[in-house]
């Protein structure tokens, strides 16, 4: 799917959507955790604080068509390959997440009450209560904040 040809990236996108809609949202999890993982990586593309972002975060077709994707960028195209696929999960919501221990960033997609996490492990999706105690929220973003229910 991460093709050069960005025409080609788009269609790519729009079969796999197809196909997670046909899945459990268990396995159309799994399957999206996994395409994300794979993305080009970028170090950094997208501020955590969209509100006061001078860029404004990209929509799904704009995020795939320029293919960078910094880890927060990976989390958004998580969020919007489920919620445009045909799960459509409303209770959907990206989150970041500080560790004060060491400084790490956890860019991550939740949704079913935490249920499923995606993002916090490399090609994992991992449920709420396996997310490190320690860890302090500093954004969060729902469905209708990331405006996912225009598309």
């Amino acid at each position: 799917m991460w093709t050069n040809n960005p025409d080609e990236r788009l269609r790519e996108w729009k079969a796999f959507r197809v196909e997670i809609g046909t899945l459990s949202l268990d396995e159309a999890c799994k399957k999206t955790a996994h395409l994300w993982s794979y993305a080009p990586y970028v170090t950094r593309y997208l501020e955590p604080d969209r509100k006061h972002s001078l860029i404004p975060w990209p929509d799904p077709w704009d995020l795939l068509y320029e293919n960078y994707y910094c880890d927060l960028a990976k989390a958004l195209g998580m969020a919007y390959t489920l919620y445009l696929s045909d799960h459509k999960p409303e209770d959907i919501e990206l989150s970041i997440y500080k560790n004060p221990e060491n400084g790490d960033i956890f860019n991550i997609v939740q949704m079913c009450q935490g249920k499923y996490v995606l993002n916090y492990e490399f090609d994992t999706v991992v449920n709420k209560k396996q997310l490190a105690d320690v860890l302090e929220l500093k954004y969060s973003y729902s469905a209708s904040q990331l405006e996912l229910d225009i598309y």
